[in-house]
């Protein structure tokens, strides 16, 4: 560990390795400095790559990420030990270099944390032992892709004009949910059938992806038209599907034990973010032109902040069942207090209401509405 600015830390380097029998030696060289005193004292240490052509080549990535920390931090190494993944997820190096670390008041390197043999590798610092991981550069670059901000956008057409129209305003509609926070370099859009096995229009938008590092949102890989279904069969490129007939959401749904005579449930088919919200009658009677109005409330910044406010009428809830009232946004209305008020007409030409409120999906999926009694006239 470094002790005070400036000077040197200790380090103990461990590397991890698939498929050998036997650890390899990794030769050092030392570069040195002089103190105040004109002493020389070791500034930093570098594996010498060029003495271990014959290395693995993942040994030799962890060693060249090593040497470029090293020279950075001005970090000395006292000792260096190799795992051999085997799948197992027993460690005795990693314990071996600890024990060391601990004895030279080092901090352990860990050179590497990709996946090898089936096993992921990311310690954290503990008892006071100073842990540093290094991420495999591919591996970093890779998630850092499937993270870009860019996104290039894949529709799929059909010939026929009326339902072409209706494919696509469906396809960008959901996609119209996914582009929060992005921004869409090019739409490229494929008619179907094929003129040949080939998809002109993918290879344009997936070519502009591994150019820009950018995301691929499909529209659909359900059939279209007359067609098969498409199968995405490429995997250098990070993408997200935006439609599958799977999505939709049914309007209305039998109820399963519901806990209360009415209530908000929030359904488990999760889509890009969201989950359905149903309107759930348990009273035993049906329920006519029910309205449910939302807003949303919260702090931020000091300030109070407020969500647009929603309705949704529905003309009836049949005794038992639950109706679509919205899409949720998990990510975005669970940050808000959301405060429901519910009206609706029984049989018998009462009108009922009640509230409920809360900040994310409940443990159970199950939101009471409160205070449900006739209006006074």
């Amino acid at each position: 560990m470094r002790n005070h600015d400036g000077e040197s830390m200790k380090v103990v380097v461990y590397f991890r390795q698939a498929g050998a029998t036997t650890a390899g030696t990794y030769p050092l060289i030392t570069h040195w400095a002089e103190n105040e005193d004109e002493q020389p004292v070791p500034l930093f240490s570098q594996f010498d790559i060029e003495a271990m052509a014959d290395a693995a080549p993942e040994i030799l990535i962890q060693l060249q990420s090593a040497n470029r920390w090293l020279e950075e931090k001005r970090g000395v190494v006292v000792a260096s030990f190799t795992e051999m993944e085997d799948g197992s997820g027993r460690r005795p190096s990693y314990g071996a270099a600890r024990k060391a670390a601990g004895r030279e008041r080092a901090a352990v390197l860990i050179a590497t944390t990709k996946t090898l043999a089936g096993q992921a590798f990311s310690p954290m610092s503990q008892d006071g032992l100073e842990v540093v991981r290094l991420e495999d550069p591919e591996e970093a670059a890779r998630e850092s892709w499937a993270r870009s901000r860019n996104v290039v956008v894949y529709l799929r057409a059909v010939g026929n004009p009326d339902e072409a129209q209706a494919l696509l305003v469906k396809q960008q509609r959901e996609i119209g949910k996914m582009l929060r926070s992005v921004s869409v370099l090019a739409e490229f859009v494929e008619t179907e059938p094929l003129a040949s096995a080939e998809r002109s229009q993918l290879q344009q938008a997936l070519a502009l992806c591994r150019e820009q590092k950018a995301r691929l949102f499909i529209g659909t890989t359900d059939a279209v038209g007359d067609g098969e279904a498409f199968t995405p069969d490429f995997t250098d490129v990070p993408y997200e599907v935006a439609y599958r007939k799977a999505y939709e959401w049914p309007e209305t749904i039998p109820l399963d034990h519901c806990p209360f005579p009415v209530a908000l449930y929030f359904g488990k088919q999760w889509t890009h973010g969201y989950v359905p919200l149903y309107f759930a009658n348990a009273t035993e009677n049906e329920l006519f032109e029910v309205t449910i109005s939302g807003i949303g409330t919260t702090v931020m910044d000091g300030d109070h902040v407020e969500t647009t406010p929603s309705r949704k009428e529905i003309d009836s809830v049949p005794f038992g069942t639950g109706r679509l009232i919205e899409a949720y946004d998990v990510y975005f209305d669970g940050d808000f207090l959301v405060i429901y008020t519910v009206e609706a007409r029984s049989s018998d030409g009462t009108r009922y209401s009640g509230r409920a409120s809360t900040k994310g999906i409940p443990g159970n999926r199950w939101l009471r509405i409160d205070h449900w009694k006739p209006i006074s006239a």
